[in-house]
């Protein structure tokens, strides 16, 4: 039986690229207003993230100008790639003009990408600055060395920016081909 499904997912998986994925064109100006708001909303978004795992990433009893000189650098720098990945992502769906059938999977995979790369710039710039400017507890950070400990941070906030990149590109998709009219 699990053979079965498992052909079935292939199956499925082969067929997405044959599926309409042309739509009729987007108009200049509606194109222009969807990647703006794609830019801003992936900054806001990637620094509301960022900044609040950089600040929580610091020890309980951690002062508060610390938690700040961790949290800022690390949500500035998510905002300015959550941005660049926003409009990516939109400059993506509107160059294959999606259908809405295909759209909420053009969004997952796109979304899942475009968070991956923030989340592992996030995460490995909060681990390197954390690291050591932070005072903690000995092995408070764990039994990694710094650059293992960066390394770490990356894989870490790649998978779990791209595990919460696929709800968001699956609804932000759509509603780009929506707005547009694909």
């Amino acid at each position: 039986m699990t053979y079965l499904r498992k052909m079935l997912c292939f199956l499925l998986a082969g067929l997405i690229p044959v599926l309409p994925v042309l739509g009729v064109g987007a108009e200049p100006d509606k194109a222009a207003v969807a990647r703006s708001w794609m830019s801003i909303g992936g900054a806001l978004l990637s620094f509301t993230i960022m900044a609040a795992t950089g600040y929580a990433l610091c020890p309980e009893g951690t002062p508060l100008s610390s938690r700040l000189l961790v949290a800022l650098p690390v949500g500035t720098v998510a905002a300015i790639a959550g941005g660049i990945a926003g409009r990516w992502i939109t400059d993506t769906v509107l160059r294959r003009e999606p259908s809405r059938l295909v759209s909420p999977f053009l969004g997952a995979g796109l979304g899942a990408l475009g968070s991956a790369v923030v989340g592992g710039i996030g995460f490995a710039l909060a681990v390197a600055i954390a690291i050591p400017v932070v005072e903690a507890d000995p092995g408070y950070w764990g039994p990694f060395n710094y650059p293992q400990a960066v390394g770490m941070g990356f894989l870490a906030g790649a998978f779990w920016g791209g595990l919460l990149g696929i709800p968001v590109g699956a609804v932000a998709v759509p509603l780009i081909s929506i707005y547009v009219a694909f």
